[in-house]
């Protein structure tokens, strides 16, 4: 059995849903617990006004 950053090395990994609750959390907890991961792919759409870049930068500029 291999522990969960050994299975992400050298991964690409698609996350969709990356500006929801979970989805941050999601990415944040990937990152952070799998520093070997090769990529990870956000898939963002457009919604309340905003267009895919906007929402990624709030949520990389975030305070939480």
């Amino acid at each position: 059995m291999v522990s969960i950053p050994e299975y992400y090395e050298g991964k690409n990994v698609l996350l969709t849903g990356a500006t929801g609750f979970m989805g941050k959390v999601l990415l944040e907890k990937l990152l952070r617990s799998c520093p070997k991961v090769k990529a990870v792919y956000v898939l963002v759409r457009n919604k309340a006004g905003k267009v895919p870049q906007e929402r990624v930068e709030e949520m990389i500029t975030c305070k939480v």
